[in-house]
């Protein structure tokens, strides 16, 4: 320990940060967190952290070549039964590393890095996004204090911090990074579910890339019979009628409704265990039925002008716990795909 402190001080390009972890009241600090019954909690710092340039080795790369050797460190610390150096590092993707290269390149486990920053699908495009690097793996899981989560942060929090879980103890640490408070499992994996959700929680158009253009967009709108100003919460996909509709991802049928008023024919999908719903409206008509399973990419349906339409297109929403979300953001949908 002393021998790196030693470089880091030798280098100059630690100086602030090795002081700033000596003082508690600037890097880390102890708060205890609200309805917790763990008060360890340390606050981090982001504009203190020692930074990543770039995570190509060379010579002059001091940092990068320090940040591999606490790993290694640590590695056999744990190995040892001793206890960790417990650090992070700031780095910016402007390399554009995919995230399963970053963080091979890293030796870090891709859910401590997806946990830690806010990734929730392991095809997420990270070019240019900043990123905080640990140097020991396991899974960060933001505590039941906060209320803004992603869906796979919501699934983590149910499976670990719900009434009766045994796996945690007084012994974790909470950290509060991005003024968010995180409790730290150290060496935990993700389950066989957690992983196979991470893995596939991108989602698939419900049409064809280059089959419909975006009539109408999500948000407030005059609403084209009444003519009143009213929340839109979905998006439109004009397309052809007789378009095959496909479920984005994985789930169940929650409902089939036929000769709705407002939606005519439509579809509600339950993924994730109820936490995302999709809805498919004014089919011409479906091809599933209630209660029935479905896998991504499955034809649930078609495209028609069933209900209040004013042509043939897909009313496509998308609601996260109960709360509609801009299906263009979840789809990763262009401009290009505006009128």
């Amino acid at each position: 320990m002393k021998k790196r402190l030693f470089t880091f001080l030798s280098c100059n390009l630690f100086f602030l940060f090795f002081l700033a972890a000596q003082d508690s009241s600037k890097t880390i600090e102890t708060k205890k967190l609200q309805n917790q019954d763990n008060p360890k909690s340390i606050k981090i710092n982001n504009k203190n952290l020692p930074i990543i340039e770039s995570l190509l080795p060379s010579r002059s790369n001091v940092v990068f070549k320090e940040y591999q050797s606490i790993i290694e460190s640590n590695s056999k610390a744990i190995r040892a039964g001793r206890e960790p150096e417990i650090l992070f590092f700031l780095y910016k993707n402007t390399e554009n590393f995919t995230f399963q290269a970053l963080a091979a390149r890293c030796c870090i486990t891709q859910e401590t890095l997806a946990t830690l920053n806010q990734i929730d699908n392991g095809q997420q495009d990270i070019k240019n996004k900043e990123l905080i690097l640990p140097v020991v793996n396991g899974i960060f899981i933001p505590s039941q204090n906060e209320k803004t989560l992603n869906s796979l942060e919501t699934l983590l929090q149910e499976n670990y911090l719900k009434t009766g879980n045994q796996i945690l103890t007084k012994d974790y640490f909470y950290y509060n990074i991005n003024e968010r408070d995180y409790l730290f499992l150290q060496d935990k994996r993700f389950s066989s579910i957690e992983r196979a959700y991470f893995l596939d929680s991108a989602l698939q158009l419900p049409l064809d890339k280059n089959a419909f253009w975006i009539s109408s967009e999500f948000g407030k709108r005059k609403n084209p019979f009444s003519q009143e100003e009213k929340n839109h919460n979905g998006i439109d996909l004009a397309a052809p009628e007789g378009t095959p509709v496909y479920a984005i991802k994985d789930g169940a049928v929650y409902v089939c409704v036929p000769n709705d008023k407002e939606f005519g024919n439509y579809v509600i999908l339950s993924h994730d265990t109820g936490k995302t719903t999709s809805v498919y409206a004014h089919l011409q008509s479906f091809t599933v039925e209630q209660y029935q399973t479905v896998k991504k990419g499955e034809i649930i349906g078609y495209v028609g002008q069933t209900g209040m339409a004013t042509g043939p297109h897909l009313h496509f929403e998308i609601r996260q716990g109960g709360k509609p979300e801009n299906p263009r953001q979840k789809l990763k949908l262009d401009e290009k795909s505006s009128l």
